[in-house]
């Protein structure tokens, strides 16, 4: 057994394997890019994203001395730094491969000119990327904090609405195409905040077993209302025009217009 254990080509073969967690950290990370993850069963979720990343590391532990594994050790930082960009207040989806590839980092035979370089590297990116970022989500954050309502919204924020009407719309959404769906989003801000009624695209979202990935990079804004606390009447007239009211008898439509223009660049909106 310990001979079969300390055979090179299973080493290797083992080492091979390890790519496919560097590729799971990527792709994780380029989903989160470019849209919202929203779990079904976040436990679940949870439980084999810990076993897998657990696993990899005993199979990286163990080819640690074959050259895809140190490849993987070099680089698995990388997409574990944009994992924390795009989904700071998770930390579920990046301290795991996170804390794999430190140990990975130190535990692997890649020289140690090699390793000094690449630490240089990413204590660079992780101390002066992130204080960018931070930076970046204060300048273009702004100072108001919107809030999609929901069933999920934390009830000090709901208990100004008519929490059953929202339930309602929140049934109601979707176009009778399928095309579009509406939210409501409270703002708070410095002065009376406002109501607001957003469309996205209903059509664009990925569906797995365990989550899905929700197209939040289109959204157009159909109207404002100047304060906190009123729930809207709103309905869909067709496929592209939606009609609502903020509680005072005046109804008012809007018509959909193309969403083109996707926002990449959601993720700086963080509030610290």
């Amino acid at each position: 057994m310990k001979s079969l254990l300390s055979n090179k080509w299973l080493q290797f073969g083992v080492s091979v394997l390890t790519l496919a967690y560097l590729a799971l950290i990527g792709t994780l990370a380029y989903w989160t890019f470019l849209y919202e993850i929203r779990f079904r069963n976040e436990h679940a979720f949870n439980v084999i994203y810990i076993v897998i990343s657990v696993f990899f590391l005993i199979l990286m532990f163990y080819s640690r001395k074959s050259l895809p594994t140190r490849i993987v050790s070099m680089l698995l930082l990388l997409p574990v730094f944009l994992l924390i960009v795009f989904n700071f207040s998770r930390p579920m989806l990046y301290v795991p491969p996170l804390i794999v590839g430190l140990i990975l980092f130190f535990a692997c035979s890649a020289g140690e000119s090699t390793k000094v370089i690449m630490g240089t590297i990413y204590i660079l990116l992780y101390v002066v990327g992130l204080v960018v970022f931070m930076i970046a989500s204060t300048l273009f954050g702004g100072s108001s904090v919107e809030t999609k309502l929901n069933a999920d919204t934390s009830p000090d924020i709901l208990s100004n609405y008519d929490a059953a009407k929202i339930d309602n719309l929140n049934a109601t959404c979707v176009s009778p195409d399928g095309k579009y769906r509406y939210y409501i989003v409270d703002v708070q801000d410095n002065s009376r905040g406002r109501v607001m009624i957003v469309v996205e695209p209903n059509d664009l979202d990925k569906e797995y077993r365990y989550f899905s990935l929700v197209e939040v990079g289109y959204s157009q804004r159909v109207a404002i209302h100047s304060t906190r606390g009123v729930t809207p009447d709103v309905k869909w007239i067709d496929g592209r025009t939606i009609s609502y009211s903020f509680g005072n008898g005046e109804w008012k439509t809007s018509t959909i217009t193309p969403m083109e223009d996707k926002n990449y660049l959601r993720f700086v909106n963080i509030k610290w």
